[in-house]
């Protein structure tokens, strides 16, 4: 599929899911990114983007500038916006500060989930079983998951950063897991999580996640060499 066939497909489903111009042009623009249909160094430009999705450019230009806070595009002065590179160093980082955060969150969260907490991030392991191989859509529930996990921490600030770190890990998880089936089985080991949480094991559940975090890293540089040598 031709770059121009790709934007026409992302715009037309996103502007139909949404009222707000720059929300449609971010989501559609964001999926293309994560999944691996606008590649590392893929150039966007503004005039280009207004056309595909029948606007002007100033909600594309907002559109552009969330997704480069979000770290998923570079701008430069002379290169211009383009789709950001894929670095191991920056996958380290990501890695290091989900450990951190998340662990955190988990430790102050989970002697106060409920039963009604527990029952549902169950239900979400079960849809996430039962759903289609969509890497967006398993993404999503991934981290309905953890948010539920980490939900009566107290801490607003934290899981702010948590979710800017979910999009930024996310633009490496998932164009690898669709290419090479990364994370199969991650239902199975997210039940093990939960039944610690369950059992008010707060460290236990914290400590899990980090190793589960630091495996997904490795898999995923793997797979980030495999495509330098291609």
């Amino acid at each position: 599929m031709s770059p121009t066939d790709i934007l026409a497909s992302l715009a037309t489903r996103h502007l139909a899911a949404t009222r707000s111009i720059p929300a449609a042009v971010a989501e559609a623009l964001r999926e293309g990114i994560l999944t691996g249909l606008l590649p590392a160094g893929a150039q966007l430009k503004q005039d280009h983007l207004a056309r595909h999705f029948g606007t002007s450019r100033a909600p594309v230009r907002e559109a552009l500038q969330v997704l480069a806070g979000e770290g998923l595009l570079t701008v430069s002065r002379h290169r211009g916006i383009a789709v950001a590179p894929a670095d191991p160093a920056d996958l380290q980082e990501i890695t290091e500060l989900r450990s951190l955060l998340e662990g955190h969150a988990m430790r102050l969260s989970i002697p106060h989930l409920t039963r009604a907490d527990k029952d549902a991030a169950a239900a979400v392991l079960a849809e996430a079983e039962a759903a289609p191989a969509d890497p967006i859509r398993q993404s999503d529930l991934h981290w309905r998951f953890h948010r539920i996990l980490t939900s009566r921490a107290d801490r607003p600030r934290i899981m702010a950063q948590m979710e800017h770190l979910h999009i930024a890990v996310s633009r490496y998880l998932m164009p690898a897991w669709t290419a090479a089936g990364l994370s199969v089985g991650w239902v199975r080991s997210h039940r093990d999580m939960l039944e610690l949480a369950g059992r008010g094991d707060a460290a236990g559940a914290a400590a899990m996640n980090a190793g589960q975090v630091e495996e997904a890293r490795a898999r995923v540089a793997q797979w980030l060499a495999t495509q330098e040598q291609a």
